[in-house]
């Protein structure tokens, strides 16, 4: 399974890339192309922008699997490991119901644009609501995955653990506080 996740994630990071990439390319043509010879490049500016909605959302994606989104944890970080448990599975059924919303809204959204054409890139508008549906679908899952892993207790206190950084991780697990 470690694998497998390296692989996906992997491939994430490279979408990431190519984005971010293609972005730069496609800007920076255009800004040689309009300074330099009175022209440009017409689906430029329109595929940078589908190309920075798909780079967002799969950043999220990789942020989400990697547990770098910002929190606030003065609280939790007091409670004892049975509590930490539950505002664990709190938060992650609060994220999965606010996922659920993204998921629903992204699809009516993107269902509704598919046969609207945007004039700048000569491509479905749906496409940019797609990045929502693909983004709410496979984070979606990820918490689904972590609250079972929860449940059946596979779930180790380190993931469950607050922590500042790595150091203090490392310390209580050498002190034998997280079991």
């Amino acid at each position: 399974m470690t694998a497998f996740r390296n692989i996906y994630l992997g491939i994430l990071r490279w979408i990431v890339i190519l984005c971010m990439a293609g972005m730069l390319c496609l800007i920076f043509c255009n800004v040689v192309l309009r300074y330099a010879f009175n022209s440009g490049i017409y689906l430029s500016e329109g595929i940078s922008g589908l190309l920075y909605v798909w780079m967002t959302f799969i950043g999220a994606l990789l942020v989400l699997y990697e547990r770098g989104h910002i929190g606030v944890d003065m609280l939790v970080r007091r409670l004892p490991m049975s509590l930490r448990r539950m505002a664990f599975a709190a938060t992650h059924l609060v994220m999965l119901y606010v996922t659920w919303l993204l998921l629903v809204g992204s699809w009516q959204q993107m269902q509704i644009n598919l046969s609207t054409i945007s004039p700048a890139t000569m491509l479905p508008i749906g496409l940019v609501y797609a990045a929502g549906v693909f983004f709410a679908a496979l984070s979606g899952m990820f918490l689904i995955s972590q609250l079972l892993l929860l449940v059946t207790g596979r779930l180790t206190d380190l993931t469950v653990a607050v922590s500042e950084d790595e150091e203090e991780a490392e310390r209580l697990m050498a002190e034998g506080a997280l079991k």
